[in-house]
């Protein structure tokens, strides 16, 4: 009996350590999954890959794309890595190799934008003939800062906007303070200042064309606007059709006639 119980408890203890050991193997399998050899994830792999072929280093924009293949073979990151691959010609420098690379960073580009715009939000709003952050636009610009830290190879450009009435020159230099007033905010929150560019729009670059005092008021704000990933010029708003799109709120839903975020 005393024999029974005593392989009974030798049983049990390998059992559990079979168990363990199965169980580590499996979180070494998930945490392969997560990273590549060096710990690099597929995105990164493929904005390496991606940057390193815009700079026609197409060696190492090979080698990075053909790491993210085997890496991570089933990702959305790694067809886009083929296709990429599949693009660059005998030495790298092809239209159709070009026109690809062009056509990835737009994408990651949209992807940066929406993102951005669903986590943090991309404006913030002023009182009337004001340039003064109040506690709500702070806390955005805190989170923009934060957000935008996570991703360096990232630039914005701060497109400052005003419809507050008074002439044409004064609302030029009131949209410059109210881009100044977020541009300064998310240096001091610890962004590299040379990452960020200033657009004061005055009042041509309005969110929604009306004459009623509550909706002109979504036009007092200050975008904070994902650059291309390339063209790191100040480029138009998204909102530059607006008389063709309905207004937006902080969100960048549409926002109903009268409606203001504050």
């Amino acid at each position: 009996m005393q024999k029974s119980l005593s392989s009974r408890f030798v049983i049990g203890v390998m059992s559990a350590v079979l168990a363990l050991m199965m169980a580590f193997t499996l979180s070494a399998i998930a945490q392969e999954d997560d990273d590549g050899p060096n710990g690099e994830t597929a995105a990164e792999l493929l904005v390496d890959g991606m940057d390193a072929a815009s700079d026609r280093a197409y060696d190492s924009a090979r080698r990075l794309f053909q790491k993210l293949i085997s890496a991570f073979p089933d990702s959305p990151e790694a067809a886009r890595a083929r296709r990429a691959l599949s693009s660059l010609g005998s030495d790298g420098d092809t239209e159709e190799g070009r026109a690809a690379i062009r056509a990835d960073e737009a994408e990651r580009t949209a992807e940066y934008r929406h993102a951005f715009l669903i986590s943090v939000g991309d404006r913030v709003f002023f009182a009337e003939s004001s340039a003064e952050l109040g506690g709500r636009a702070l806390a955005i610009i805190e989170g923009q800062a934060r957000w935008l830290k996570l991703r360096p190879n990232l630039t914005i450009t701060v497109i400052g906007r005003s419809d507050d009435g008074g002439d044409r020159r004064s609302a030029q230099t009131l949209s410059k303070q109210r881009a100044e007033a977020v541009r300064d905010r998310l240096i001091a929150a610890g962004l590299d200042a040379s990452r960020v560019d200033l657009r004061p729009t005055g009042n041509d670059d309005k969110v929604a064309v009306c004459s009623t005092s509550m909706c002109r008021a979504q036009n007092r704000n200050a975008e904070v606007f994902i650059n291309d990933l390339r063209d790191q010029d100040p480029i138009r708003s998204s909102m530059q059709s607006s008389t063709t799109r309905p207004p937006r709120g902080l969100s960048g839903r549409p926002a109903e006639t009268g409606q203001v975020a504050q």
